[in-house]
C-alpha cells in the first residue's frame, strides 16, 4: 500500500470503528431486558475473543506474548472489564442516546488530562481549544444545566461517568503496549482473560439461558461484539498505537452523533436541536485536536 494513502484508510477505519461504538449503545439498550448485565458481558467477551482467533492466524499474529506484554494485557483487561459493566448499568438505568454522548466526551478529555500530568505529554494550543469545544458540544447535547446529581445518579449517568474513566485509562494503557505486545494480540488477551473474570462473576446465574433468547438478541450481540468490540475496539487499538492515545481518542467525538442517529432511528428516541448543534461542535473538535499536532504550536 501506498504510505500516503495509510493515513486517509487509517482514519475511514477509526470513523467507522466509532459508527460501530454509536451503534453499541442501542445494542446495549436492546440487551439490558434480556438478562443481568453480567451475563451480557460474559458472552460480549466471549463471542470477541472466539472471533478474534482466525483474526490472529490469518493476519500471523502470534498468541504468545512477553511478560512485560502480559503485565498491560492484565491490567487492560481489568479496566476494560470495569468499562463493559458500567457500559451496561448505565444504559440499564439511562438512556442509550444520554450514554452514547456522555462517554465519548468526557473521555478524551480524561485521556489528554492523564497523558498530560503523568506522561508529560506536550499541549498545543488547539488541543485545548478542540477538548473545550467538544466537551461544550457534549454539554448541549445533554443540556446538562437541566440535570441534578440526584437525576445524575437515578438515570445512570453516574454509571456512564465511571465508563468514561475506565475507558480513559484503558486508552493509554492500549497505546503504551504497543512496544511490547502487537495490537491484535492485546486485543484477543484483553477479551479473553475479561471472558475469564466475568465467568467467575456469573457462577452463580444461568448463563446457558442466551440460547433459548430470539433472534433480536442475537443480531444485537453480533454488532455487540464482532461489531463494536472485535471491529471497532481492534482498530481503535490500532490507532492508539499509531496515532496516540489523546489523537485517537479524539475520534470518539464522533460518537454521539451515530449513537444518537441510530438511538433515534433503531428504538425511537426523540432528536432535539440542542443534538445537532452539539454534534457539529464535537466533530469541529475531532478537527482542531487532530490539526494541533500536524501544526506543532506548543503552548508557552
Amino acid at each position: 500500500m501506498n504510505k500516503s494513502h495509510f493515513p486517509i484508510l487509517l482514519y475511514t477505519l477509526m470513523i467507522l470503528a466509532m459508527a460501530t461504538w454509536g451503534l453499541s449503545w442501542t445494542n446495549a439498550k436492546v440487551l439490558s431486558d434480556y438478562g443481568p448485565s453480567s451475563v451480557v458481558v460474559f458472552w460480549r467477551f466471549f463471542f470477541s475473543s472466539i472471533t478474534m482467533i482466525p483474526v490472529l492466524w490469518l493476519t500471523g499474529n502470534d498468541f504468545r506474548v512477553t511478560r512485560q506484554g502480559m503485565k498491560y494485557i492484565l491490567t487492560g483487561a481489568v479496566f476494560i472489564s470495569l468499562y463493559n459493566i458500567f457500559f451496561f448499568m448505565g444504559t440499564d438505568k439511562g438512556s442509550a442516546s444520554v450514554g452514547g454522548i456522555i462517554v465519548p466526551t468526557f473521555n478524551p478529555i480524561i485521556t489528554f488530562i492523564i497523558s498530560v500530568l503523568l506522561l508529560k505529554q506536550v499541549v498545543y494550543r488547539k488541543d485545548i481549544i478542540g477538548l473545550i469545544l467538544g466537551f461544550a458540544g457534549g454539554v448541549i447535547v445533554l443540556q446538562a444545566w437541566t440535570l441534578s446529581l440526584e437525576q445524575m445518579i437515578a438515570n445512570g449517568n453516574l454509571y456512564f461517568i465511571c465508563a468514561s474513566v475506565s475507558w480513559g485509562i484503558m486508552s493509554i494503557i492500549s497505546g503504551r503496549s504497543h512496544a511490547h505486545v502487537s495490537t491484535l494480540s492485546f486485543s484477543f488477551w484483553v477479551y479473553t482473560i475479561s471472558t475469564l473474570i466475568y465467568l467467575g462473576a456469573t457462577w452463580n446465574k444461568d448463563i446457558l439461558l442466551i440460547f433459548t433468547y430470539d433472534w433480536i438478541f442475537w443480531v444485537n450481540m453480533f454488532f455487540l461484539s464482532t461489531g463494536a468490540m472485535v471491529f471497532g475496539t481492534t482498530v481503535y487499538f490500532f490507532g492508539t498505537a499509531r496515532l496516540g492515545p489523546e489523537k485517537a481518542s479524539a475520534f470518539i467525538f464522533t460518537v454521539p452523533v451515530t449513537a444518537l442517529f441510530f438511538s433515534v432511528l433503531l428504538i425511537g428516541e426523540r432528536l432535539e436541536m440542542t443534538t445537532l448543534l452539539g454534534g457539529i461542535m464535537t466533530m469541529t473538535a475531532v478537527y482542531l485536536i487532530n490539526k494541533s499536532h500536524a501544526q506543532q504550536e506548543p503552548i508557552d
